[in-house]
């Protein structure tokens, strides 16, 4: 067993370790992820994280209050994202719950909506769920230029075949 997090970091038995979770490189769109080594059922903790306090926005930090945010680029930071997330964070408690049931092997994922007003980057989103955004911001913003230019590209690629579908008759 070896712990996730750094030393200065293991403030509560409780953090996650190696035994439970890989944390690892999914893919070059995607980068790092966190797997589970077990299965686990809907409703329950599945782990907690830490981090270090910080007012500024980046990659690895998530939303506490509107101006306070933790950095943890070790554990829960690398949490990838879903329309249809298999977890959701408790904020105030510092756990990640399931929303799902999760199977060995498969990523946790959160939708980033749920707990950012603001992004440190939005993205164009491939998670696959039928009701995916396909550009994903903070909940509290809207599509940058270019979320606006790729989800109208997308609606015009839509629009095409139709058209020339209809002019094939």
């Amino acid at each position: 067993m070896a712990d996730i997090y750094p030393t200065e970091y293991r403030i509560d038995v409780e953090l996650p370790v190696t035994d439970d979770f890989i944390v690892g490189a999914v893919n070059s769109t995607v980068g790092m992820g966190v797997r589970t080594v077990h299965t686990i059922t809907r409703g329950v903790r599945v782990a907690k994280f830490t981090g270090q306090l910080s007012r500024a926005i980046t990659q690895h930090t998530l939303q506490l209050t509107p101006d306070t945010h933790l950095h943890d680029p070790h554990f829960v930071g690398l949490l990838t994202h879903s329309c249809a997330p298999n977890c959701v964070l408790d904020m105030q408690q510092l756990e990640i719950v399931s929303l799902a049931d999760i199977a060995a092997g498969e990523l946790l994922t959160i939708d980033y909506a749920v707990t950012e007003d603001v992004l440190h980057r939005q993205f164009a989103c491939g998670c696959g769920a039928s009701h995916c955004r396909r550009w994903i911001t903070g909940r509290r913003e809207a599509p940058s230029a270019a979320g606006q230019l790729f989800l109208q590209t997308l609606a015009d690629q839509r629009v095409q075949p139709m058209a020339s579908a209809g002019m094939r008759r």
